[in-house]
């Protein structure tokens, strides 16, 4: 039974060898000029051994990107579910999301098709992935609710509204921001923003 384990676990890692591979050639040349020899050279494997991992340049694309989405999801949760106030750790899950899954492509003199392909061959992806994230952030507000940190008295949405509205909110910002510092400081305050509208009465 271990050596199973052990070879499923030497696999993964040579799969995220190649993901980390990927991303700077993706990055660096774009999803239609990069070439699956590009990606081969960069992760220091062969070609054949390539394509033995994957099918196809866009197999590889969405591997990957549901390899950075996890990345992202479980760094964020860690820091949402840690100890603290709700507000700091809700807008810095958010961050550190976006600082692992989104500012990599926006860094990128290609981001904006790699965003284009990423919503063409990984929609699919992103929506069940993001679902997972967007379900923790709702189950904080509701648990801080309950424990009087916040309130939804005064807003007609409930805690999964409320989240589904602030991204959609954030993907404005992601067309505004000029750069990442930028992005960052309209992250925080948007989210402030929001999260004062629940603020407990007595707070402030």
């Amino acid at each position: 039974m271990i050596k199973p384990l052990v070879a499923t676990a030497k696999n993964q890692a040579k799969r995220d060898a190649v993901y980390d591979a990927a991303s700077v050639v993706f990055a660096q040349y774009g999803f239609r000029r990069t070439t699956m020899n590009d990606i081969a050279k960069s992760a220091g494997i062969s070609r054949p051994a390539l394509y033995l991992m994957f099918e196809n340049k866009e197999d590889l694309f969405q591997g990957l990107a549901a390899h950075r989405l996890d990345q992202a999801i479980d760094s964020a949760l860690s820091v949402l579910q840690g100890s603290g106030d709700i507000a700091d750790r809700f807008i810095e899950s958010l961050l550190v999301f976006e600082q692992i899954f989104y500012e990599p492509i926006a860094d990128s003199p290609h981001g904006t098709e790699l965003m284009d392909i990423s919503l063409s061959l990984a929609s699919e992806i992103m929506t069940k992935k993001l679902a997972r994230f967007h379900a923790a952030l709702t189950n904080s507000l509701s648990e801080a609710e309950a424990r009087g940190q916040i309130t939804f008295a005064r807003t007609p949405m409930k805690p999964r509204a409320f989240v589904e509205l602030l991204f959609t909110s954030l993907n404005g910002v992601k067309k505004r921001a000029l750069n990442t510092a930028e992005f960052r400081k309209l992250v925080r305050q948007l989210t402030e923003i929001f999260l004062l509208s629940i603020a407990p009465e007595h707070s402030g």
